[in-house]
């Protein structure tokens, strides 16, 4: 008898899952998702959500991410080791050693020499990793154009308590959902922003170097901003 009672509670939440929308599927994973991401999850008040097919492979999104990071790294590097290179050159032809050079000026000619050569031996390093970087960058962007129906993608507006628990603030974030609506990862709005920025940049470069410019302008815009705020 117990086993008969329990049947249609069962059959009611299996045609109740049946019948939700993919909006309605696309909140409760997110609702669940978010309780490990935000400082007040009790707070949480959704506002919006909208989903869309995807036809890209997540499993690119982190690589692409992570190599534009080190990229903008490597950049940064590189800008360093030339300064430092125009340094030492300068002061190379300070000391440049003639027939009345004492001994204190052929120890900084050598010293400015020395400083030189170990930064133009970085230059080299970091300019061949750079290199490897854009491979691995324009590889895993092919891949992310994955051309078939892979999930579905997310993008949820939503209010909660800040991390001091003082104000409601808005957030925005974007999540990739599997077909079945039982596992996802998200990304802030405007991470993701990003992302496709350099998504953008990729597909349109003609060359390494147009890719280049676009990370170095992208590294002048993110000082620009810091020096601002």
């Amino acid at each position: 008898m117990k086993k008969c009672s329990i049947l249609p509670v069962l059959l009611v939440i299996i045609l109740t899952s049946c019948t939700l929308s993919n909006e309605e599927k696309a909140e409760r994973l997110v609702k669940e998702t978010l309780k490990d991401y935000l400082y007040h999850p009790d707070s949480y008040e959704p506002l919006s959500t909208r989903v869309d097919s995807m036809f890209i492979d997540v499993t690119t999104i982190e690589p692409i991410m992570e190599t534009s990071d080190e990229i903008k790294d490597l950049i940064s590097k590189i800008n360093r080791c030339e300064r430092e290179i125009e340094s030492a050159e300068s002061s190379m032809d300070i000391w440049a050693p003639d027939g009345y050079s004492s001994q204190y000026s052929r120890g900084e000619y050598a010293r400015a020499k020395k400083e030189k050569e170990k930064a133009k031996s970085d230059l080299d390093k970091y300019t061949k990793k750079l290199s490897g970087q854009f491979v691995s960058l324009k590889e895993n962007v092919a891949k992310y154009h994955k051309g078939e129906f892979t999930g579905w993608a997310v993008s949820h507006r939503f209010r909660n308590l800040n991390g001091a628990g003082s104000m409601t603030i808005p957030g925005e974030m974007i999540f990739f959902c599997d077909k079945e609506f039982t596992t996802c990862s998200g990304y802030e709005a405007n991470k993701f922003e990003d992302f496709v920025n350099v998504l953008k940049a990729v597909d349109e470069a003609v060359s390494d170097e147009d890719i280049l410019d676009y990370f170095k302008e992208n590294c002048f815009l993110l000082l620009l901003r810091f020096l601002i705020n």
